[in-house]
Protein backbone atom coordinates (compact mmCIF):
# COMPACT_ATOMS: atom_id res chain seq x y z
CA UNK A 1 0.00 0.00 0.00
CA UNK A 2 1.34 3.44 -1.09
CA UNK A 3 1.67 6.00 1.57
CA UNK A 4 -0.92 8.55 0.38
CA UNK A 5 -0.35 12.18 0.36
CA UNK A 6 -4.06 12.56 1.74
CA UNK A 7 -1.73 11.40 4.68
CA UNK A 8 0.85 13.85 4.77
CA UNK A 9 -0.75 16.12 8.15
CA UNK A 10 -0.12 19.27 8.59
CA UNK A 11 2.35 20.56 5.98
CA UNK A 12 1.60 24.27 7.10
CA UNK A 13 5.04 26.03 6.97
CA UNK A 14 6.55 22.87 6.00
CA UNK A 15 9.50 22.58 3.04
CA UNK A 16 8.16 19.66 0.78
CA UNK A 17 10.26 18.20 -2.05
CA UNK A 18 7.71 16.97 -4.82
CA UNK A 19 9.75 14.95 -7.70
CA UNK A 20 7.85 15.38 -10.86
CA UNK A 21 8.68 14.42 -14.60
CA UNK A 22 8.45 17.40 -16.62
CA UNK A 23 10.13 15.80 -19.63
CA UNK A 24 8.41 17.34 -22.65
CA UNK A 25 9.84 18.15 -25.71
CA UNK A 26 11.44 21.82 -26.05
CA UNK A 27 11.47 23.85 -29.23
CA UNK A 28 12.54 27.20 -30.27
CA UNK A 29 13.16 27.91 -26.44
CA UNK A 30 9.19 26.83 -25.42
CA UNK A 31 7.26 24.31 -24.71
CA UNK A 32 5.33 24.16 -27.82
CA UNK A 33 1.06 24.33 -27.30
CA UNK A 34 0.46 20.18 -27.04
CA UNK A 35 3.17 19.41 -25.55
CA UNK A 36 2.27 20.70 -21.98
CA UNK A 37 -0.15 17.49 -20.35
CA UNK A 38 2.88 16.92 -17.90
CA UNK A 39 3.01 19.46 -16.19
CA UNK A 40 -0.96 19.66 -16.25
CA UNK A 41 -0.75 16.15 -14.72
CA UNK A 42 0.91 17.17 -11.56
CA UNK A 43 -1.42 20.31 -10.77
CA UNK A 44 -3.85 18.56 -8.36
CA UNK A 45 -0.85 17.81 -6.43
CA UNK A 46 0.74 20.75 -6.00
CA UNK A 47 -2.64 23.02 -5.90
CA UNK A 48 -3.04 20.70 -2.53
CA UNK A 49 0.68 21.47 -0.55
CA UNK A 50 0.11 25.55 -2.07
CA UNK A 51 -3.05 25.30 -0.52
CA UNK A 52 -1.72 23.41 2.49
CA UNK A 53 0.83 26.29 3.42
CA UNK A 54 3.79 24.00 2.37
CA UNK A 55 6.94 25.73 0.79
CA UNK A 56 7.24 23.85 -2.47
CA UNK A 57 10.57 22.54 -4.32
CA UNK A 58 10.01 21.12 -7.07
CA UNK A 59 12.30 18.32 -8.60
CA UNK A 60 12.55 17.09 -12.38
CA UNK A 61 14.50 16.24 -15.05
CA UNK A 62 15.33 17.28 -19.19
CA UNK A 63 16.38 14.71 -21.96
CA UNK A 64 20.15 13.20 -21.40
CA UNK A 65 22.47 16.34 -21.22
CA UNK A 66 25.93 15.87 -20.87
CA UNK A 67 27.36 17.96 -18.36
CA UNK A 68 25.53 21.46 -17.59
CA UNK A 69 24.39 21.88 -21.03
CA UNK A 70 22.05 25.09 -21.01
CA UNK A 71 19.67 23.09 -24.25
CA UNK A 72 18.40 20.86 -21.39
CA UNK A 73 17.38 23.79 -19.42
CA UNK A 74 14.16 23.58 -17.59
CA UNK A 75 13.65 27.33 -17.68
CA UNK A 76 11.47 27.12 -20.34
CA UNK A 77 9.28 24.87 -18.58
CA UNK A 78 9.08 27.06 -15.83
CA UNK A 79 7.75 29.52 -18.03
CA UNK A 80 4.80 27.07 -19.50
CA UNK A 81 3.97 26.16 -15.83
CA UNK A 82 3.79 29.31 -14.83
CA UNK A 83 0.62 29.86 -17.22
CA UNK A 84 -1.12 26.40 -16.33
CA UNK A 85 -0.38 27.04 -12.42
CA UNK A 86 -1.38 30.71 -10.71
CA UNK A 87 1.31 30.47 -7.72
CA UNK A 88 4.11 31.90 -6.36
CA UNK A 89 6.34 30.15 -8.01
CA UNK A 90 10.43 30.93 -8.73
CA UNK A 91 12.69 29.16 -10.69
CA UNK A 92 16.19 28.01 -9.32
CA UNK A 93 19.70 28.24 -11.78
CA UNK A 94 21.10 25.24 -9.99
CA UNK A 95 20.78 22.14 -8.17
CA UNK A 96 22.88 22.62 -5.45
CA UNK A 97 24.67 25.94 -3.63
CA UNK A 98 24.06 28.46 -1.81
CA UNK A 99 21.59 30.46 -4.43
CA UNK A 100 19.61 27.14 -4.62
CA UNK A 101 19.02 27.85 -0.52
CA UNK A 102 18.22 31.38 -0.30
CA UNK A 103 15.78 30.98 -2.72
CA UNK A 104 14.05 28.10 -0.42
CA UNK A 105 14.78 29.68 2.26
CA UNK A 106 12.88 33.00 0.67
CA UNK A 107 9.67 30.69 0.09
CA UNK A 108 6.36 32.18 1.73
CA UNK A 109 4.02 29.64 2.60
CA UNK A 110 2.20 28.30 -0.44
CA UNK A 111 5.35 29.08 -2.86
CA UNK A 112 7.58 27.01 -4.99
CA UNK A 113 10.72 27.02 -6.66
CA UNK A 114 11.30 24.92 -9.62
CA UNK A 115 15.11 23.60 -9.24
CA UNK A 116 17.06 23.27 -12.97
CA UNK A 117 17.54 20.15 -14.52
CA UNK A 118 18.37 17.33 -11.73
CA UNK A 119 20.49 15.58 -14.71
CA UNK A 120 22.91 18.26 -14.87
CA UNK A 121 24.85 15.94 -12.73
CA UNK A 122 26.02 12.82 -13.18
CA UNK A 123 25.10 11.97 -10.05
CA UNK A 124 21.55 11.74 -10.34
CA UNK A 125 21.51 8.92 -12.97
CA UNK A 126 24.24 6.97 -11.08
CA UNK A 127 22.14 7.14 -7.79
CA UNK A 128 24.54 8.56 -5.74
CA UNK A 129 23.50 8.58 -1.99
CA UNK A 130 25.41 11.86 -1.15
CA UNK A 131 23.63 13.69 -3.91
CA UNK A 132 20.54 12.46 -2.30
CA UNK A 133 21.11 13.23 0.74
CA UNK A 134 21.99 16.52 0.03
CA UNK A 135 18.49 17.05 -1.80
CA UNK A 136 16.89 16.15 1.25
CA UNK A 137 18.84 18.49 2.87
CA UNK A 138 16.36 21.05 1.62
CA UNK A 139 12.89 19.64 2.73
CA UNK A 140 11.46 18.35 5.86
CA UNK A 141 9.05 15.50 3.58
CA UNK A 142 8.83 13.85 -0.04
CA UNK A 143 6.90 13.00 -2.45
CA UNK A 144 6.75 11.27 -5.67
CA UNK A 145 4.62 12.69 -8.09
CA UNK A 146 6.80 11.12 -11.13
CA UNK A 147 5.51 7.55 -12.55
CA UNK A 148 7.12 8.40 -15.77
CA UNK A 149 10.46 8.56 -14.19
CA UNK A 150 9.95 5.89 -11.06
CA UNK A 151 10.94 3.10 -13.42
CA UNK A 152 14.15 4.82 -13.39
CA UNK A 153 16.38 4.06 -9.88
CA UNK A 154 18.08 7.77 -9.98
CA UNK A 155 18.89 9.15 -6.72
CA UNK A 156 15.60 11.70 -6.69
CA UNK A 157 13.61 8.96 -7.19
CA UNK A 158 14.91 6.36 -4.97
CA UNK A 159 17.14 7.84 -2.81
CA UNK A 160 15.14 10.95 -1.41
CA UNK A 161 12.82 7.99 0.43
CA UNK A 162 16.11 6.75 2.74
CA UNK A 163 16.07 10.31 4.52
CA UNK A 164 13.30 11.79 3.97
CA UNK A 165 9.02 10.06 5.22
CA UNK A 166 7.85 9.97 1.70
CA UNK A 167 4.28 10.13 0.34
CA UNK A 168 2.80 9.07 -3.10
CA UNK A 169 1.31 12.11 -5.36
CA UNK A 170 -1.75 11.82 -6.59
CA UNK A 171 -0.90 11.48 -9.88
CA UNK A 172 1.27 8.52 -8.95
CA UNK A 173 -1.65 7.11 -7.00
CA UNK A 174 -3.85 7.39 -10.05
CA UNK A 175 -1.40 5.85 -12.41
CA UNK A 176 -1.04 2.51 -10.28
CA UNK A 177 -4.65 1.97 -9.45
CA UNK A 178 -5.93 2.41 -13.22
CA UNK A 179 -2.94 0.58 -14.66
CA UNK A 180 -2.95 -2.53 -11.89
CA UNK A 181 -6.40 -2.62 -12.74
CA UNK A 182 -5.89 -3.37 -16.81
CA UNK A 183 -2.99 -5.60 -15.73
CA UNK A 184 -4.99 -8.00 -13.18
CA UNK A 185 -8.32 -7.44 -14.89
CA UNK A 186 -8.18 -6.72 -18.73
CA UNK A 187 -11.53 -6.78 -20.10
CA UNK A 188 -11.74 -8.91 -23.80
CA UNK A 189 -11.30 -9.27 -26.26
CA UNK A 190 -8.19 -6.91 -25.21
CA UNK A 191 -6.06 -5.94 -28.29
CA UNK A 192 -2.37 -3.97 -27.61
CA UNK A 193 -0.90 -1.94 -29.98
CA UNK A 194 2.90 -1.54 -30.05
CA UNK A 195 4.60 0.94 -32.32
CA UNK A 196 7.79 3.45 -31.79
CA UNK A 197 11.40 3.38 -31.30
CA UNK A 198 12.41 1.88 -28.10
CA UNK A 199 11.75 -1.73 -28.75
CA UNK A 200 13.04 -3.95 -25.56
CA UNK A 201 10.24 -2.96 -22.73
CA UNK A 202 7.44 -3.50 -25.75
CA UNK A 203 8.94 -6.73 -26.08
CA UNK A 204 8.72 -8.02 -22.47
CA UNK A 205 5.08 -6.55 -22.42
CA UNK A 206 4.25 -8.79 -25.82
CA UNK A 207 5.48 -11.74 -24.37
CA UNK A 208 3.75 -11.42 -21.23
CA UNK A 209 0.16 -10.64 -22.48
CA UNK A 210 0.91 -13.26 -26.19
CA UNK A 211 -1.47 -15.66 -24.16
CA UNK A 212 -3.37 -12.57 -22.25
CA UNK A 213 -4.56 -10.85 -25.30
CA UNK A 214 -6.58 -11.66 -28.19
CA UNK A 215 -4.74 -9.63 -30.66
CA UNK A 216 -1.19 -7.65 -30.91
CA UNK A 217 -0.35 -5.22 -33.25
CA UNK A 218 2.67 -4.52 -34.43
CA UNK A 219 4.93 -1.84 -35.75
CA UNK A 220 7.84 0.35 -35.32
CA UNK A 221 11.26 -0.73 -34.52
CA UNK A 222 9.24 -3.78 -32.68
CA UNK A 223 8.25 -5.47 -35.93
CA UNK A 224 10.87 -4.21 -37.87
CA UNK A 225 13.56 -6.72 -35.73
CA UNK A 226 10.87 -9.36 -35.41
CA UNK A 227 10.89 -9.32 -39.31
CA UNK A 228 14.55 -9.16 -39.01
CA UNK A 229 14.83 -12.18 -36.61
CA UNK A 230 13.15 -14.46 -39.40
CA UNK A 231 15.89 -13.04 -42.24
CA UNK A 232 12.49 -11.02 -43.86
CA UNK A 233 14.32 -8.10 -45.91
CA UNK A 234 14.10 -4.65 -44.04
CA UNK A 235 16.25 -2.28 -45.57
CA UNK A 236 18.22 0.50 -43.77
CA UNK A 237 15.45 0.23 -41.48
CA UNK A 238 16.00 0.50 -37.78
CA UNK A 239 15.72 -2.87 -35.76
CA UNK A 240 17.14 -3.27 -32.22
CA UNK A 241 20.45 -6.00 -32.98
CA UNK A 242 20.28 -6.86 -29.15
CA UNK A 243 16.95 -8.30 -28.83
CA UNK A 244 17.49 -10.23 -32.40
CA UNK A 245 18.59 -13.20 -30.80
CA UNK A 246 15.23 -13.20 -28.24
CA UNK A 247 13.11 -12.21 -31.42
CA UNK A 248 14.00 -15.90 -33.25
CA UNK A 249 12.89 -17.37 -29.96
CA UNK A 250 9.29 -16.06 -30.39
CA UNK A 251 6.12 -17.59 -32.02
CA UNK A 252 5.51 -14.85 -34.35
CA UNK A 253 2.50 -17.37 -36.46
CA UNK A 254 0.43 -16.93 -33.16
CA UNK A 255 -3.04 -16.09 -34.30
CA UNK A 256 -2.69 -13.39 -31.63
CA UNK A 257 0.18 -11.25 -32.88
CA UNK A 258 -0.30 -9.21 -36.00
CA UNK A 259 2.70 -7.82 -37.79
CA UNK A 260 2.69 -6.03 -41.02
CA UNK A 261 2.09 -7.73 -43.87
CA UNK A 262 2.76 -4.35 -45.94
CA UNK A 263 4.99 -1.45 -45.55
CA UNK A 264 5.05 2.34 -46.94
CA UNK A 265 9.11 2.73 -47.78
CA UNK A 266 11.01 5.63 -48.30
CA UNK A 267 14.90 6.18 -49.25
CA UNK A 268 14.96 9.11 -46.97
CA UNK A 269 13.97 9.49 -43.19
CA UNK A 270 13.36 13.13 -43.74
CA UNK A 271 10.98 13.61 -47.06
CA UNK A 272 9.35 11.27 -49.27
CA UNK A 273 11.88 10.19 -51.30
CA UNK A 274 10.36 7.52 -53.57
CA UNK A 275 7.94 6.42 -51.63
CA UNK A 276 5.96 3.46 -52.27
CA UNK A 277 4.10 0.53 -50.87
CA UNK A 278 6.22 -2.95 -50.43
CA UNK A 279 4.53 -6.46 -49.34
CA UNK A 280 6.47 -7.53 -46.20
CA UNK A 281 9.80 -9.20 -47.34
CA UNK A 282 10.51 -6.61 -50.09
CA UNK A 283 12.04 -4.36 -49.21
CA UNK A 284 14.87 -2.73 -50.88
CA UNK A 285 18.00 -2.38 -49.51
CA UNK A 286 18.34 1.18 -50.04
CA UNK A 287 14.75 1.73 -48.30
CA UNK A 288 13.41 2.92 -45.05
CA UNK A 289 10.30 1.21 -43.67
CA UNK A 290 8.29 4.75 -42.90
CA UNK A 291 4.97 3.28 -42.15
CA UNK A 292 2.41 0.26 -42.33
CA UNK A 293 0.93 -0.25 -45.76
CA UNK A 294 -3.22 -0.07 -46.96
CA UNK A 295 -3.28 -4.28 -46.21
CA UNK A 296 -1.93 -3.70 -43.11
CA UNK A 297 -4.15 -0.99 -42.02
CA UNK A 298 -7.20 -2.84 -43.21
CA UNK A 299 -6.17 -5.79 -40.80
CA UNK A 300 -5.83 -3.92 -37.91
CA UNK A 301 -8.57 -2.46 -38.27
CA UNK A 302 -10.56 -5.14 -38.22
CA UNK A 303 -9.00 -6.24 -34.90
CA UNK A 304 -9.71 -3.25 -33.47
CA UNK A 305 -12.88 -2.79 -34.02
CA UNK A 306 -13.69 -6.20 -32.17
CA UNK A 307 -11.68 -4.83 -28.65
CA UNK A 308 -13.49 -4.20 -25.26
CA UNK A 309 -9.84 -2.74 -24.23
CA UNK A 310 -6.93 -1.08 -26.05
CA UNK A 311 -3.61 -0.73 -24.37
CA UNK A 312 -0.90 1.48 -26.93
CA UNK A 313 2.15 2.84 -26.93
CA UNK A 314 4.32 3.92 -30.05
CA UNK A 315 3.30 5.47 -33.23
CA UNK A 316 2.98 2.58 -36.17
CA UNK A 317 5.17 5.34 -38.49
CA UNK A 318 7.54 8.06 -38.56
CA UNK A 319 4.63 10.36 -37.36
CA UNK A 320 6.70 14.01 -37.66
CA UNK A 321 6.58 13.88 -41.08
CA UNK A 322 3.33 14.10 -42.92
CA UNK A 323 3.72 12.09 -45.78
CA UNK A 324 4.64 9.38 -43.28
CA UNK A 325 2.04 9.43 -40.74
CA UNK A 326 -1.66 7.71 -42.83
CA UNK A 327 -0.81 4.50 -40.78
CA UNK A 328 -1.05 5.44 -37.54
CA UNK A 329 -3.82 8.51 -38.36
CA UNK A 330 -5.71 5.63 -39.62
CA UNK A 331 -5.12 3.39 -36.52
CA UNK A 332 -6.18 5.98 -34.34
CA UNK A 333 -9.21 7.14 -36.21
CA UNK A 334 -10.18 3.21 -35.18
CA UNK A 335 -9.36 3.34 -31.64
CA UNK A 336 -11.19 6.86 -31.21
CA UNK A 337 -14.04 5.21 -32.96
CA UNK A 338 -13.83 2.05 -30.80
CA UNK A 339 -16.39 1.19 -28.15
CA UNK A 340 -14.23 -0.25 -25.49
CA UNK A 341 -11.79 1.15 -23.27
CA UNK A 342 -8.49 2.65 -24.65
CA UNK A 343 -5.08 3.20 -22.58
CA UNK A 344 -2.39 5.00 -23.97
CA UNK A 345 0.81 5.96 -23.07
CA UNK A 346 4.29 7.72 -24.41
CA UNK A 347 5.08 10.94 -25.20
CA UNK A 348 5.41 10.72 -28.63
CA UNK A 349 1.70 8.93 -29.09
CA UNK A 350 0.64 11.74 -26.72
CA UNK A 351 1.26 14.26 -28.98
CA UNK A 352 0.62 12.96 -32.05
CA UNK A 353 -3.09 12.15 -30.94
CA UNK A 354 -3.69 15.68 -29.39
CA UNK A 355 -2.30 17.34 -32.68
CA UNK A 356 -5.20 15.30 -34.55
CA UNK A 357 -7.58 16.40 -32.31
CA UNK A 358 -8.28 12.90 -31.09
CA UNK A 359 -6.70 12.78 -27.35
CA UNK A 360 -10.24 13.02 -26.14
CA UNK A 361 -11.34 10.20 -27.60
CA UNK A 362 -8.76 8.03 -25.15
CA UNK A 363 -10.34 6.58 -21.47
CA UNK A 364 -7.24 6.69 -20.31
CA UNK A 365 -3.85 8.70 -20.97
CA UNK A 366 -0.83 7.81 -18.74
CA UNK A 367 2.00 9.77 -18.21
CA UNK A 368 4.26 7.26 -18.49
CA UNK A 369 5.65 5.26 -21.80
CA UNK A 370 8.57 2.94 -20.35
CA UNK A 371 7.09 2.97 -16.74
CA UNK A 372 3.63 2.02 -17.76
CA UNK A 373 4.76 -0.41 -20.18
CA UNK A 374 7.35 -2.16 -17.35
CA UNK A 375 4.76 -2.26 -14.70
CA UNK A 376 1.70 -3.39 -17.21
CA UNK A 377 4.46 -6.26 -17.76
CA UNK A 378 4.72 -7.07 -14.19
CA UNK A 379 7.78 -5.54 -13.49
CA UNK A 380 8.38 -4.22 -10.03
CA UNK A 381 9.24 -0.40 -10.53
CA UNK A 382 12.14 1.24 -8.09
CA UNK A 383 10.54 4.24 -7.63
CA UNK A 384 7.49 2.36 -6.03
CA UNK A 385 9.46 0.12 -3.96
CA UNK A 386 11.07 2.95 -2.18
CA UNK A 387 7.90 4.45 -1.02
CA UNK A 388 6.87 1.40 0.17
CA UNK A 389 10.11 0.25 1.86
CA UNK A 390 11.00 3.65 3.46
CA UNK A 391 13.04 3.94 6.47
Amino acid sequence: MLPSLKSIGDVKGKKVLVRVDFNVPIKEGEVPAGSEWRLRAVVPTLDYLAQAGAKIIILAHLGRPRGHDLHYSLYPVFEKLKKLWLADLFFSHDVLGAAVERAINNLKNGGAVLLENLRFYKEEEANDETFAQSLSAYGDVFVNDAFAASHRAHASIVGLPKFLKSYAGFLLEKEIAVLSMVRAQPRRPLVLIMGGAKADTKLKLVKEFLDKSDGILLGGVLANTLLYARGLAVGKSMVDENLVSEARKMDIVSNHLHLPVDVAVSRSLNRPDGLNVRPIGRVGENEFIIDIGPDTMALFEKVIKSARMIIWNGSLGLTEVPAFKKGSLVVAKAVAESRGEKIIGGGDLISFLTEENLIDKMTYVSTGGGAMLEFLAGEELPGIIALENQS
